[in-house]
């Protein structure tokens, strides 16, 4: 009786403890939602991109997404939580540090566009609370500004904020040596005449690409690349032409027979890229019912103007 008794009160302790179990595994509600240290963002503006609701058990891993999206509004330096127990449940309070307000927004390095044209495409103004989601989005607007205008090894090398004043530090390349390879008949400075960038010129991606299109059209190389060589200052790249160069003698023959004329024939030499001087020299005859003799000679560029001048001398025998 006394073991009966025993079991009996084990079994009844053991239902009241199982109660208090299943509640230890379970969370408070939420009972109140709070912001403490905005004074410039308003607190609805924060709360709306939580997903912790009042009347929801609180829930660590959504207090941990809900810091990162009050982050992610880009206004605030700092963001942390705070849960407070309360009879009814708990207080979530979102404690939050806002960036300081923009005072002013310089630019250091550049030389391309003036301060005014790149201030021109930043939405971020003094006055205002400095966002960095929104001040991110300018900077990729003086990128693309940078890149479509061809400029584009252009970076920003840094970005500091003091007391309200923003600092855009911009790196723009210029040209160092220009080195060309693989010309063994072309002479170099047949190749450098066509290549518009020169020695302290802001690399442009738009002048080298018409450049070398230019040298691909003379129809003296087979192929035309270039590649890039960093230099110990990061603000020099050598540029490397390489060229691949490809016949440009001729030899013309004619042969023909006219039923009046009787038989006429011809033998012509043409150079495009005579001696490698980028000179077009020509010479031939033409035999038959009448005889006619000539000698060209071409230079594509007479001085610093790009004058160019030729010579033709013919002679006909009827």
């Amino acid at each position: 009786m006394k073991f009966c008794t025993k079991l009996m009160l084990v079994s009844l302790v053991f239902l009241l403890l199982k109660p208090s179990l299943v509640f230890a595994q379970t969370y408070p509600d939420v009972v109140e939602l709070k912001v403490e240290g905005n004074q410039q963002v308003d607190t609805n503006y924060i709360l709306s991109v939580v997903g912790t609701k009042v009347g929801q058990p609180v829930d660590k891993e959504q207090l941990d997404k809900d810091i990162e999206a009050i982050y992610n509004l880009g206004f605030f330096a700092y963001v942390d939580v705070m849960i407070e127990p309360l009879v009814e449940g708990v207080r979530v309070t979102y404690v939050v540090q806002e960036n300081p307000i923009v005072r002013e927004v310089r630019f250091e390095g550049n030389e391309v566009y003036t301060e005014e044209e790149l201030k021109e495409l930043v939405f971020t103004k003094p006055g205002n609370i400095f966002n960095s989601v929104f001040f991110r989005h300018d900077l990729e607007r003086i990128r693309d500004k940078y890149q479509e205008d061809g400029y584009v090894m252009m970076r920003i090398q840094d970005v500091q904020i003091q007391e309200g004043i923003i600092t855009v530090k911009i790196l723009e390349p210029k040209v160092g040596e220009i080195v060309v390879q693989g010309n063994e008949k072309t002479e170099t400075f047949v190749i450098e005449r066509e290549i518009k960038l020169k020695t302290g010129d802001y690399f442009n991606a738009k002048v080298l690409r018409h450049s070398l299109n230019k040298l691909q059209r003379l129809g003296y190389f087979e192929t035309v690349n270039v590649g890039f060589e960093p230099t110990e200052d990061p603000s020099i790249v050598n540029i490397i032409v390489s060229v691949e160069e490809q016949r440009t003698g001729r030899i013309g023959l004619t042969i023909g027979h006219g039923s009046s004329s009787g038989w006429s024939g011809g033998l012509s030499y043409e150079d495009t890229n005579w001696k490698g001087l980028g000179r077009t020299a020509s010479v031939g005859f033409e035999t038959g019912k009448r005889d006619q003799y000539w000698i060209t000679y071409e230079e594509p560029f007479m001085d610093v103007d790009y004058y160019s001048w030729r010579v033709n001398l013919f002679r006909w025998e009827w």
